[in-house]
């Protein structure tokens, strides 16, 4: 399994665009402005996004990315989401209003994408990868995805606040070899991290320490812009934390 982080960012503004990470070639989790590092050849790769829930900065270049795909695929490229995610995409996106409803176009037979419900721990099965999405809270609902292999096991936990949810999910995996957790937030705004479903550095801390099964690397992810050059000094200055991974 490759692993291509493409963007990784909590906003805009900081080192990379929004969240985006390339599967082998054909396989996108998430689809922020982080797909604008692909060229049109490999955008023209990919077959299935995964999203983890319907925030803007994880579905902003969705739309766009699939227009550059007509004329260039006979097969549709597949969503696979929650139902809700699902429901808010067909609602506020491709409405015909704010983008055409590409599960129509070039036409209802021979659409650019279809739709493909997930459920929490029900497996995917794509090319020799299995994905098994999993819960966590945050303010919408969203799931992340832990993605197997014969050779390594990468989890992905999306947007999340510490809790006791996230800690019975990761603990129901099995061994981890690469866990990327977020950190949006520096210690001194955990009452915002808490509201709006997001995590600290003391936080992702306190989670990788109850862990039953310690990752054999932890990367951080999704540092708001605003923030970012402090948390990284943070991190970078934590003992405990040396051998972490601050993407990119």
């Amino acid at each position: 399994m490759k692993i291509n982080v493409l963007g990784c960012s909590g906003g805009v503004g900081g080192r990379t665009g929004s969240t985006a990470i390339l599967i082998d070639q054909h396989i996108l989790i998430d689809a922020g402005s982080g797909i604008d590092e692909l060229s049109l050849a490999e955008m023209r790769n990919i077959r299935h996004v995964l999203l983890t829930h319907s925030h803007v900065d994880h579905i902003c270049f969705l739309p766009t990315f699939l227009a550059n795909l007509f004329g260039y695929t006979d097969e549709p490229v597949t969503v696979h989401a929650l139902p809700e995610t699902i429901e808010v995409l067909k609602d506020c996106i491709f409405n015909w209003q704010i983008w055409p409803d590409f599960t129509e176009l070039p036409s209802e037979q021979h659409p650019i994408m279809r739709f493909s419900a997930l459920e929490p721990w029900q497996p995917v099965k794509l090319d020799e990868i299995v994905i098994t999405p999993f819960s966590v809270e945050h303010t919408v609902p969203t799931i992340g995805f832990s993605l197997q292999d014969s050779e390594q096991h990468f989890v992905f936990t999306a947007d999340t606040r510490a809790s006791e949810v996230l800690l019975d999910q990761l603990n129901r995996l099995n061994d981890i070899d690469t866990l990327v957790l977020e950190c949006s937030f520096p210690d001194r705004a955990l009452e915002m991290a808490i509201v709006s479903g997001h995590m600290t550095p003391a936080t992702v801390k306190a989670t990788v320490a109850e862990l039953a099964n310690p990752p054999k690397q932890v990367w951080i992810t999704h540092l708001k812009p605003s923030y970012e050059e402090e948390l990284r000094e943070v991190f970078a200055a934590d003992p405990d934390c040396q051998n972490w991974r601050v993407l990119p």
